[in-house]
């Protein structure tokens, strides 16, 4: 519909000229012109309120203005209520949609709110976290009471994952274990993705069971036989070839032992919880055993030790825990780098107040294929494997889980040719 937006002027106009003249003509032309503004004020306004009304209550078809500037905004509310319309169709076909997908997922879903209050969630979640569908609009700690949980919603990261046991119920008698998943979620929501991971983590229990039993069953026999190999070199000339036969055979034993010694160190640490020790560990006296332990290791491939630790700096940790981790990544470096190289040991705090503790060479670096897997059992990258066969694989997975007992983590930086970094990262309150 077009319609002519001069049309009130060209008719109050008339009317003016009209009142004007016959005001005139009896004598009166205020009187006349006073009450015909008083009348086209009074018609003006119901004729105002006529389309406020039409804009809130009426159906988009009816128009109750066909022409002059009253017609005009009713056309462009009449189209901007379709689009409106046509838009909320759009978006609500798009929302069923979005949850008939949801609700057949694998995984529990749930829409959280920045202030974790519950606005959505699937079957699979309501099964896994026991929640109905009353619980809209509730805060989902105080339905989910998990200590871990709840630290989980409060130091929310990206990518961030924990596993924890299921809330028990008839209804999910069957999930012993889930992962819980926090993504953000457009503006103002959060998604929270629930998995039953009780079959994997059986299998990973089953998995431990199993190295933690071998390895204590192979414990016995290679004592005694180092024992016994150890008395045939301490009875033989060392001139004779079976002294060098039995000095290999005492080597590989050697190594048999470490690689059980560390194994058991894993199955340990992987059943263990959050060290919550106070004890305050001061970082440059640390530094200084491990250089004595390591600095004859580094002379003999000419490589300089550099240690850059403030004299005053304390962590709340587990000595032994960071002896073990220092002697691996230190030791990696020394082992892994070139000779002559330089290995640096340092200490900074990142913008978030967050340290790092970081083991820096200057070697030849790992391809970044390798390094989201430098942290799994047994796991080494071939290439660099080739000129050092000391290691039994199972070093970065032990810092890995010390590291984890004290809530932090291992940051691996490399590139090939440029030597690598290993951070070890600790939350502000450890120090």
């Amino acid at each position: 519909m077009k319609t002519d937006i001069k049309y009130d002027r060209n008719i109050l106009l008339i009317c003016l000229a009209f009142v004007v003249m016959f005001g005139v003509v009896a004598g009166y032309p205020a009187e006349f012109l006073a009450v015909f503004l008083l009348a086209y004020i009074a018609v003006q306004y119901a004729r105002l309120r006529t389309l406020y009304q039409w804009a809130r209550f009426s159906e988009p078809k009816e128009i109750p203005f066909e022409k002059g500037l009253f017609g005009q905004l009713a056309e462009l509310i009449h189209h901007s209520t379709k689009q409106r319309l046509v838009e909320k169709e759009s978006v609500k076909y798009q929302l069923d949609r979005f949850k008939k997908l949801i609700s057949v997922f694998p995984d529990g879903v749930v829409i959280l709110s920045l202030k974790n209050e519950i606005q959505w969630f699937n079957d699979q979640a309501s099964r896994l976290l026991i929640l109905k569908k009353e619980d809209t609009g509730q805060l989902i700690n105080h339905l989910v009471r998990h200590p871990r949980f709840t630290h989980f919603l409060k130091n929310f990261k990206d990518d961030d994952v924990i596993v924890m046991e299921a809330p028990s119920a008839e209804t999910n008698w069957s999930a012993e274990k889930i992962e819980i998943r926090l993504l953000p979620y457009g503006d103002d929501e959060r998604l929270l993705l629930i998995r039953d991971v009780t079959k994997i983590e059986r299998a990973n229990q089953v998995r431990k069971d199993f190295v933690s039993n071998a390895s204590h069953e192979l414990r016995t026999p290679l004592t005694v036989m180092k024992g016994y190999v150890e008395m045939l070199l301490a009875s033989s000339s060392d001139e004779t070839v079976q002294v060098a036969s039995l000095k290999k055979v005492d080597q590989q034993v050697v190594k048999m032992q470490t690689m059980i010694e560390e194994l058991l160190a894993l199955s340990r640490l992987e059943e263990g919880k959050v060290d919550d020790s106070q004890a305050s560990i001061n970082l440059r006296g640390l530094c200084e055993q491990i250089k004595a332990e390591f600095q004859s290791a580094a002379d003999k491939r000419k490589q300089a030790l550099i240690f850059d630790i403030p004299k005053t700096l304390n962590i709340k940790a587990n000595k032994a825990s960071l002896l073990t981790i220092m002697r691996n990544l230190v030791g990696n470096a020394i082992n892994y780098s070139d000779e002559k190289g330089e290995i640096r040991i340092g200490w900074l705090v990142d913008d978030q107040g967050q340290g790092s503790l970081f083991v820096k060479d200057k070697g030849s670096g790992i391809a970044p294929r390798h390094l989201t897997r430098l942290t799994e059992r047994f796991y080494r990258v071939a290439e660099n494997n080739v000129k050092n066969k000391t290691g039994t694989g199972l070093g970065l997975a032990i810092v890995k889980h010390e590291l984890d007992r004290h809530e932090a983590r291992l940051v691996i930086d490399s590139q090939e040719g440029e030597g690598s970094c290993f951070q070890c990262v600790f939350p502000p309150e450890r120090f």
